[in-house]
């Protein structure tokens, strides 16, 4: 059972750290997620929104956007940061928050399914998304498989050359940043990409999950 006060505590910390890196294992990611969200489209609830990059460019995109995190210094940041008219930011956690059937037409989370009962996520967006809607996840995923060990294995080359490119240095995070997601990797744990797809399979027949280079997976589904 996840421990919420633990989880809140080591967000906030990483709040303090201020500006996420240009690029990391999670933004790269962020043209490909949108990618599935459709214009001008309605209302969008991103799961564990943290400083909120990713829900400023939803807003780009929807009418509205209902961004949700634990930690109060994410949400605090993510006020101060990536505001907009369309965002409403809300901290609180996801588990303890009642929305109507067929509330939204996207539901989004990068790196929060992990923390998350997930077969109650998987629940949540079959009842919460509208017909049409879709759910589209970026999450860690355990290496188990000999693919997962090749894919994953082979990533730490293109690691290092897009954090040269992009951060101007070998590594993403400064020694104090890297000690503060350690602290907070031991409380973590994961699921492997069979697990991921046993629980897809009987939740939300014809999700499409995907490994993706940098230790993580997608999933996308669409409700009929």
């Amino acid at each position: 059972m996840e421990n919420y006060d633990i989880v809140r505590s080591d967000f906030n910390e990483i709040a303090e750290l201020g500006d996420d890196p240009k690029w990391n294992h999670n933004n790269c990611y962020f043209p490909y997620l949108l990618q599935h969200v459709p214009a001008g489209v309605g209302t969008c609830l991103d799961i564990g929104c943290g400083k909120g990059e990713l829900s400023a460019l939803l807003s780009k995109n929807a009418k509205k956007v209902i961004a949700v995190d634990l930690a109060d210094k994410m949400i605090e940041y993510a006020r101060s940061n990536n505001a907009a008219d369309n965002i409403e930011y809300i901290c609180g956690n996801i588990l303890d928050m009642n929305y109507a059937t067929s509330s939204f037409d996207i539901i989004i989370s990068t790196a929060t399914a992990h923390h998350l009962p997930y077969d109650w996520l998987l629940e949540f967006a079959k009842d919460k998304l509208r017909p049409g809607g879709k759910l589209i996840l970026l999450d860690l995923a355990k290496a188990n498989s000999i693919a997962d060990h090749f894919v994953w294995g082979f990533a730490a080359l293109p690691n290092v050359i897009m954090n040269l490119i992009k951060n101007g240095s070998l590594h993403k995070d400064d020694p104090h940043t890297t000690a503060v997601w350690r602290k907070h990797g031991e409380h973590d744990s994961y699921m492997t990409i069979h697990e991921i797809r046993s629980f897809v399979a009987q939740h939300l027949p014809g999700a499409i999950v995907h490994r993706k280079l940098f230790w993580r997976y997608s999933l996308i589904w669409q409700k009929k």
